[in-house]
């Protein structure tokens, strides 16, 4: 017999995160975000980033993108790369989840 042992993630949002989901979902880019996060960041399909930063001026949408994501310690840089700062797992991990059930909820 085998016995799987699952680890759960107990990383929370921070408060600061939630006024940007709000603040998103208000918005209507929840979407835009969660898709970001899971291909750039989880994934780490880094390859074309950059368009997501196509225009010399960043527009409120993409400054929050980049405050949430900063704050689950991962930093978005101009080329689309994403650097992670220390191990950022559980709380990119958090973020996904609350993304992924706001576009639910919000489609």
């Amino acid at each position: 017999r085998f016995w799987i042992q699952t680890q759960f993630i107990s990383a929370e949002l921070l408060e600061d995160q939630l006024l940007l989901l709000l603040e998103s979902l208000e918005r209507k880019i929840v979407s835009q975000q969660l898709k970001l996060v899971r291909t750039r960041i989880i994934l780490g399909s880094l390859q074309g980033g950059a368009d997501y930063f196509n225009s010399s001026n960043i527009s409120i949408e993409q400054m929050l993108t980049i405050a949430l994501v900063d704050l689950s310690g991962v930093q978005l840089q101009e080329d689309g790369a994403a650097v992670p700062r220390d191990q950022p797992f559980e709380a990119v991990a958090a973020l996904f989840v609350a993304l992924y059930t706001l576009n639910l909820l919000s489609g």
